[in-house]
């Protein structure tokens, strides 16, 4: 990321977490709403399960992923 762009990506990051984090309040908030304790394993469930993917992903991105430059490499 060029140093002049790196204010816009970190707003744009900050805007999408935002955004992000009020759509999964609502989303889970609405299971819920329909029924409170069959919302509630609903949303449990949907929360492993997407926590699972995320590890999997993450875990599988770190193996594969290209190493990190060295700083001390000129």
């Amino acid at each position: 990321m060029p140093t002049d762009r790196a204010g816009v990506a970190a707003g744009v990051l900050n805007a999408a977490r935002q955004v992000s984090g009020g759509l999964g309040v609502a989303a889970f908030g609405a299971l819920v709403a329909t029924g409170f304790e069959d919302g509630l394993r609903a949303s449990l469930a949907i929360s492993v399960a997407l926590l699972t993917l995320t590890a999997l992903a993450t875990t599988r991105l770190a193996r594969g992923g290209p190493a990190a430059p060295s700083k001390d490499s000129d």
